[in-house]
């Protein structure tokens, strides 16, 4: 339990109410209840206010305050980073364990840090290094050579193939796999050679990767993510793909082989980005857009091909008109062919 007073300086926000109101919880605007802080993250979300049963309600200096009445509450610059702050006070995350388990195989040429948890039926394999405060979840492979860094997290079912170099603070949920094979080929007339992948995976520091996420390992050098990057679930990174700073990819993003993403880019979800490609830095790509050709950097974008999303915009309203151009464009035909047949 908090009082508001303190929520209110944690968050840098100013307080409308009484400071002195213990806070037990946080919720969703619709289900909170007494003792609890919520948020109001946009004004579309005004209408729930009235019924509102919460104790305080967090909102953006954007957002008028004056006809809110007998409600506590926080004014604030960025609500969605506040509401980070405020959830970390009442996240109470799991003890942190240690040691590791007998049913756990750990290669005698393997070097495991003092200090790391590892569960029951994890896999090290020969030359891997595992440095202190990594934790690793049940039924995870780590391939040789693989070098983990300090406290990264590592969930169930995550298969990290031969030498994977891994940063410190690395969150890798469930079910990804790392280093797999880049997808190449050569024809030779008759059948598909494979091409053999020789590079490497490399994951810096502060990255987080979703669920059942994919990363090949480069055929030459490295595939390479970068730091503070945040790759969601279901997303796939080909070969010899790098990916800036703190980028955003978003889930069922698709990446090509040897395309190149800039620093902080927002890849929202299902983009599919063309090989070899170039991205700059600070992109911008709305769900959906098939990028086909190098985007310069600072830009926001739509559709497939690609384009300026204000080129876009004007295509999907054009769009919406066809079908009445359509049938205006018979009338006029129509209205031709009888002038025409009767001259």
């Amino acid at each position: 339990m908090i009082l508001l007073k303190t929520i209110a300086k944690k968050v840098h926000g100013h307080l409308i109410g009484k400071g002195d109101i213990p806070i037990s919880g946080i919720s969703s605007i619709k289900e909170a209840k007494k003792g609890d802080i919520t948020f109001l993250t946009h004004s579309s979300f005004r209408k729930y206010i009235k019924d509102c049963k919460a104790s305080a309600i967090i909102f953006g200096e954007d957002i008028d305050s004056n006809d809110i009445k007998d409600k506590n509450l926080i004014t604030v610059k960025n609500p969605a980073l506040a509401y980070v702050e405020v959830a970390n006070i009442f996240n109470k995350p799991r003890k942190k364990k240690k040691g590791v388990s007998q049913l756990t195989f750990v290669s005698k040429n393997a070097k495991v840090a003092d200090g790391v948890f590892i569960s029951p039926y994890v896999y090290i394999d020969n030359g891997a290094v595992i440095e202190k405060g990594v934790t690793i979840y049940p039924f995870t492979y780590i391939g040789e050579n693989t070098f983990i860094g300090e406290e990264t997290t590592i969930y169930p079912h995550v298969t990290i193939y031969d030498r994977v170099k891994i940063g410190k603070r690395v969150i890798i949920h469930g079910g990804a796999v790392l280093g797999s094979d880049g997808f190449g080929y050569v024809w030779d007339g008759k059948r598909h050679i494979k091409i053999p992948q020789l590079g490497i995976v490399e994951i810096e520091d502060d990255v987080e990767i979703g669920a059942n996420t994919t990363i090949d390992r480069a055929s030459l050098g490295k595939t390479l993510i970068k730091k503070g990057t945040k790759i969601d679930n279901l997303v796939m990174v080909a070969h010899n793909v790098s990916i800036g700073e703190n980028s955003v990819i978003v889930s069922q993003v698709g990446i090509a082989g040897s395309a190149t993403i800039g620093n902080n880019v927002i890849l929202a979800g299902k983009v599919g980005v063309r090989d070899h490609v170039v991205i700059g830095d600070n992109v911008k790509a709305a769900g959906g857009t098939g990028i086909t050709k190098d985007v310069p950097k600072d830009s926001l974008i739509s559709g497939t091909p690609h384009m300026p999303h204000k080129d876009w915009a004007k295509l999907q309203v054009y769009l919406k008109k066809l079908p009445r151009l359509f049938e205006k464009m018979k009338k006029i035909e129509a209205k031709l062919h009888l002038e025409v047949k009767n001259d």
